[in-house]
């Protein structure tokens, strides 16, 4: 079975608490309300992640469209934020373990500096999902950025 029919399975409305962590503000912890709808695509080669969260009282939301080889456990994520990564997909590439969780990892570009990491882990459980994002230094630096975990609805 390909990480594609194990996520596929959690086809659905979610609902959960999005915490982003803003590691330079005196209060780094910045919680929402979020909502995410995961659904088969494409004749079940892909799953589909639409999810929202808050900013300061605005409306955010995002897309993660996940694919992988059925051939090794080689995985790879589009991914797009109306906060994070404005007009720009990110593509990673990563794996999934014997538990089946989920991990990638992309670069996106620093004017004037080297490219920075964003590792995204999807995290399946009996009744949740939890989707956890973590900002990576051009040293290789990891810091968490997101971390959300879903409930059916």
């Amino acid at each position: 079975m390909s990480v594609n029919e194990d996520l596929a399975k959690f086809a659905g409305d979610w609902k959960g608490t999005n915490n982003l962590y803003l590691s330079w503000l005196p209060d780094p912890i910045k919680p929402s309300d979020g909502t995410m709808t995961v659904s088969s695509k494409s004749k079940g080669q892909f799953v589909q992640f639409d999810y929202t969260w808050a900013y300061e009282g605005e409306s955010q939301e995002g897309l993660i469209v996940l694919g992988c080889d059925t051939k090794s456990d080689a995985v790879q994520v589009v991914w797009t934020d109306s906060w994070h990564s404005r007009h720009t997909f990110m593509v990673s590439d990563g794996t999934v373990d014997e538990n089946g969780v989920v991990s990638v990892k992309g670069y996106y570009k620093v004017p004037d500096h080297p490219d920075w990491g964003w590792r995204t882990d999807i995290i399946p459980g009996d009744n949740s999902l939890k989707i956890v994002m973590y900002n990576v230094s051009p040293e290789g630096v990891e810091e968490l950025a997101v971390d959300t975990e879903y409930r059916r609805v």
